[in-house]
């Protein structure tokens, strides 16, 4: 019987042009495995089934008419080859099976083996150990199709690489928190394995969607295993696609239509034709793309000094946004301080660093200067828990200013703002509402922004910095930031704002010391 079921095997991989890596796939069998069969060292397996899988696996196999003819030639002769995949199936799993009788009964059975969140897609599976297609319909339907398609690759505890692009709205990712998480620390431990992203981004989005967008990517980006890239080649906005790809092993994909797009269906696929055509497909696309943008973690924050000096050389004017004034109105007797702290001894030398990359020629002011100030409550300044921009990818530990530090660096800004005109602080009211999303301001990143370019970066761990030159991402974060300016006081009331807070921040200083 080895030696039967060799020959048939061989004949069979022969006549679909399969290889032993592909079979050994569907069929969730090691490649070895099916070497040995076909060389007639092993016979059937006893512990698991083994001819349903692969006749289901050959009759999808078969697609023209000169294999259907040497298939019919060899296990019906006279008869052509079936029509029906269930009927190919049951034909092969017969001859395979040397007269072993398979009902359609007990192959309806096998073949309804399928991912029971999911619709099976008729007569696409020849087991759920061979390859199965589900379809999962709508937002709801989309969330459970991801999760499945990121557990099936934990589970197999391997590095793999995933290609992914989605020009669909991106609410079914972030309506549903409780999802969002699960979704990210799935890619986590995909990273965590060795695994990598390849990612093509889709940039005309709004804003909001982009900001919402950074700050859920970026702990997987701290990673340093996500390679970015975008399309500059305009799309009609009617019909958006999404694919999620795993290379050699499974496939989401998915359509909108409509502007907003409404998703309608979600398929999922490990079916190795499917998945090897969709990757073809994807690396079709990609070849028209180009990087999106340069990632700087603490251990690649250096290869950021040439990116910083290209922001000074420019003379081009700066804005920020921040809740604390920028680094640049920070004194050297605050930096002094903070590098006391422990672990934290080079902290002056790289603010004197990041100054001079960034900020300065010479002494002065390398252009003019915008912070937009989103001021923190009071009690979180007493609490010490304003953050040290940068402190993180510094490379240091996680810093945060004294009281008595942070009435500082107010007061510097308040002094560099009445004696220097390159300079302004924008103090954006208690309240003050978000321009784009219509809701009050409450940033979770600094964004650097001018016309040679965007940096954006978080306060929190882990800590990761973005940088892009593509030109609609920095005239969607200018324009955010003009239109923030255009919102806020004069340069007038900006001064009397500061100098407003910094009395109360003394008061409750002193109020806190009496005690």
């Amino acid at each position: 019987m080895k030696h039967l079921i060799a020959d048939k095997l061989n004949f069979l991989m022969k006549a679909t042009g399969t290889r032993n890596n592909m079979l050994s796939r569907a069929l969730a069998f090691d490649a070895s495995h099916i070497s040995r069969i076909r060389n007639g060292e092993r016979g059937l397996p006893s512990h698991r089934e083994f001819i349903l899988p692969a006749a289901g696996f050959f009759a999808r196999a078969v697609r023209t008419a000169s294999q259907k003819r040497v298939l019919a030639a060899q296990l019906c002769p006279g008869k052509p080859w079936p029509e029906s995949l269930e009927d190919a199936t049951l034909l092969l799993a017969a001859w395979l099976g040397e007269g072993r009788q398979i009902n359609h009964e007990e192959l309806n059975h096998y073949l309804g083996k399928t991912d029971p969140d999911g619709i099976p897609a008729n007569g696409t599976g020849a087991s759920a150990e061979a390859y199965v297609t589900n379809y999962y319909p709508g937002n709801e339907g989309k969330r459970q199709c991801v999760i499945r398609f990121l557990t099936d690759l934990v589970m197999a505890d391997e590095p793999v690489t995933l290609l992914l692009h989605s020009e669909e709205r991106m609410e079914w990712i972030y309506e549903n928190p409780e999802f969002a998480k699960q979704w990210g620390m799935l890619l986590i431990k995909l990273l965590q394995r060795g695994s990598r992203i390849v990612i093509v981004h889709t940039i005309n989005r709004s804003f909001e969607e982009m900001v919402e967008a950074v700050s859920k990517w970026a702990p997987l980006y701290a990673a340093g295993a996500i390679e970015p890239y975008y399309t500059s080649r305009l799309r009609d906005n009617v019909f958006q696609r999404t694919l999620f790809i795993a290379k050699g092993k499974s496939a989401i994909m998915a359509h909108s239509t409509g502007n907003p797009g409404v998703n309608r269906l979600n398929i999922l696929t490990n079916d190795p034709v499917a998945v090897n055509a969709l990757e073809q497909e994807f690396n079709d696309f990609l070849a028209m793309c180009q990087p999106l943008m340069q990632i700087f973690t603490p251990s690649s924050f250096l290869k950021i000094i040439p990116v910083l000096g290209t922001f000074r050389k420019a003379k081009d004017p700066l804005m920020q946004l921040h809740i604390t004034p920028s680094l640049i109105t920070l004194p050297d007797a605050v930096a002094e301080n903070l590098s006391t702290r422990p672990g934290c001894q080079d902290f002056s030398e790289y603010l004197a660093n990041h100054k001079k990359w960034l900020f300065l020629r010479g002494k002065a002011p390398a252009g003019d200067i915008k912070d937009i100030i989103c001021l923190p409550e009071i009690s979180t300044v007493l609490k010490g828990k304003v953050p040290v921009p940068l402190s993180v990818l510094f490379g240091l530990p996680p810093l945060f200013y004294t009281p008595e530090e942070y009435l500082q660096i107010l007061t510097s800004a308040l002094q560099w703002m009445k004696s220097s005109k390159s300079y302004q602080a924008v103090v954006l009211p208690p309240g003050a509402i978000d321009p784009v999303s219509g809701r009050p301001l409450s940033p979770t990143y600094s964004i650097v922004s001018s016309p040679v370019g965007v940096l954006l970066f978080s306060t929190q761990s882990p800590s990761v910095m973005f940088y892009t030159r593509e030109l609609f991402m920095i005239s969607s974060f200018g324009e955010y930031l003009n239109q923030l300016t255009k919102s806020a006081a004069s340069r007038e009331e900006s001064e009397k704002r500061l100098q407003q807070y910094i009395d109360k921040l003394k008061s409750a200083m002193e109020t806190k010391k009496d005690k």
